[in-house]
C-alpha cells in the first residue's frame, strides 16, 4: 500500500473591517449655508473737514444671505490640517438705526442694497479623536487673511436732523482688508474618501473706510464686518488612505502567514490504496517574485514528500492581487510560477511533468476592490497529481 500524503498551506479567510487609519495627503472641500450678520454693526462718518455736511453715528442691521467656500488643504495625518479657503458672503442691508438724539437714520423702506464679502484665509485646524471608529471627527481651528467688502448702500427719508429733508445717503467702493476668524464643526463620514462637512464660521474684518455721498455732498463712512456662518459641505481625500500593515506570524513548517489566516495543518501519514494530491501555497512580499527563506523550506518539503510516489503531474499557478494594471499582473503571476517551478525542479521534480500557469489578478483568493493591496492574493498554488 502507498503512503498518503497531504500538505496544505491554504489558509481560511475571516472578513475583518480594518482599522481606522490616519490620512495624510491632499482634500478638497466645497460648503454653502447661511450668513448672518451681527446686529448693530456700526456705521459712522466724521462730519464736515471733507467727510459729509454732517456727522452721525448709526448702527446697520442686515438680512440673513449666503455664504459658500472652497478649499484645497493638506491633512499631515497627525490630526492637523492646513487649507487655503476662499469664499463668499451676502447680506441685504436692512436699515440704519440712530445712535443720537436728533438722528432719525434709514429705517426699513428706505435704505436698500448690500455688502459682499469675498475672502482669502489661511486655515489651521485640529481634528479630534472623538468617535471616529463611528466616522464622526470633530475639529476645530482658525484661520487669518484678507477679505475684499464691496458694500452698495443707498438710502433716502424724507425726515431727519441735521441735514436738510430729504436725507440721502450712498456709499459703494471695495476695499481689501486683514480678515480672521474662528471655526467649529465635525466631519462625518460618507466613504472611504468623503465626508459631510459641517462647520460654524465666526467671521471678522477691521473697520473699513468707504467713500460715497451724504445728502449729495461727498463723505466718509468707517463700517465694521463681523458675520456668522453655518455651513454643510462635502471633504473628499484625493487619495486613499493607506492600509494598515500587515502583521504575520510563524507557522509550524517555518512559514509566515497573516495575523488573520490559519496556519497550514500539520503533515498527516496514513496507510491507503491511493495517494490523493499534494496541495501547497507560497506566498509573496507585496510586488515581489523572489521566494523567501521559509518559502524555499516548504517547497523542498513538498518536494521531497511528493518523490516517494509516482508524480503524474504537478500544476504551478501564478497569482497577483488587484494592486497594479491587470497586464503588469499578469507579467509578475507569470514570474512567481516561474520561480516555483525551477525550485521544484531545483529539488528533484521532473520538469516534464511540471506545467506553469499565469493567472494575474483574475483568480483572487480573497475578493477586493481594484488597487486593494492584499497579502492573501500575492500568490503561487502547487497542485501535485500522483498515478
Amino acid at each position: 500500500m502507498k503512503l498518503k500524503t497531504t500538505l496544505l498551506a491554504a489558509a481560511a479567510m475571516v472578513a475583518i473591517a480594518p482599522a481606522a487609519q490616519a490620512y495624510e495627503g491632499l482634500y478638497g472641500a466645497i460648503g454653502a449655508g447661511l450668513s448672518y450678520m451681527e446686529p448693530d454693526r456700526d456705521v459712522s462718518n466724521n462730519g464736515p473737514n471733507g467727510a459729509g455736511p454732517f456727522a452721525f453715528d448709526s448702527s446697520a442691521d442686515f438680512d440673513r444671505g449666503i455664504g459658500i467656500y472652497t478649499a484645497l488643504g493638506y491633512d499631515w495625518g497627525n490630526s492637523l490640517r492646513t487649507e487655503l479657503e476662499f469664499a463668499y458672503r451676502n447680506n441685504d442691508i436692512r436699515h440704519l438705526t440712530p445712535d443720537q438724539a436728533g438722528f432719525s437714520g434709514w429705517p426699513d423702506g428706505s435704505i436698500g442694497g448690500d455688502v459682499k464679502s469675498r475672502s482669502i484665509m489661511l486655515n489651521f485646524l485640529y481634528d479630534f479623536d472623538y468617535n471616529t471608529d463611528n466616522g464622526i471627527t470633530p475639529y476645530i481651528g482658525g484661520g487669518l487673511g484678507f477679505a475684499s467688502l464691496d458694500p452698495t448702500i443707498l438710502g433716502s427719508t424724507a425726515t431727519g436732523a441735521p441735514g436738510p429733508n430729504p436725507m440721502t445717503i450712498g456709499y459703494g467702493n471695495s476695499q481689501t482688508l486683514f480678515a480672521y476668524q474662528g471655526i467649529a464643526g465635525m466631519a462625518i463620514q460618507l466613504a472611504e474618501r468623503f465626508a459631510l462637512d459641517l462647520s460654524y464660521r465666526y467671521f471678522a474684518t477691521k473697520k473699513g473706510n468707504f467713500t460715497g455721498t451724504l445728502n449729495g455732498a461727498p463723505a466718509a463712512f468707517d463700517a465694521g464686518y463681523n458675520n456668522h456662518s453655518l455651513m454643510a459641505g462635502l471633504r473628499w481625500n484625493f487619495a486613499a488612505p493607506p492600509a494598515p500593515p500587515v502583521q504575520y506570524k510563524d507557522c509550524w513548517d517555518g512559514s509566515s502567514v497573516p495575523m488573520t489566516s490559519s496556519c497550514p495543518p500539520e503533515l498527516v501519514e496514513q496507510a491507503d490504496a491511493d495517494v490523493d494530491d499534494l496541495d501547497l501555497i507560497v506566498y509573496f512580499d507585496y510586488d515581489k517574485s523572489n521566494l523567501t527563506s521559509q518559502a524555499s523550506a516548504l517547497i523542498q518539503e513538498a518536494a521531497s514528500r511528493a518523490l516517494e510516489n509516482d508524480i503524474e503531474t504537478v500544476v504551478v499557478a501564478g497569482n497577483t492581487d488587484t494592486s497594479g494594471s491587470s497586464a503588469y499582473n499578469e507579467a509578475l503571476s507569470e514570474r512567481r510560477a516561474r520561480v516555483v517551478r525551477d525550485a521544484l525542479i531545483a529539488n528533484g521534480v521532473p520538469a516534464d511533468r511540471i506545467v506553469t500557469q499565469a493567472y494575474g489578478e483574475s483568480n483572487l483568493a480573497k475578493p477586493t476592490p481594484d488597487g486593494t493591496r492584499e497579502p492573501l492574493n500575492r500568490r503561487t498554488n502547487v497542485t501535485i497529481s500522483f498515478l
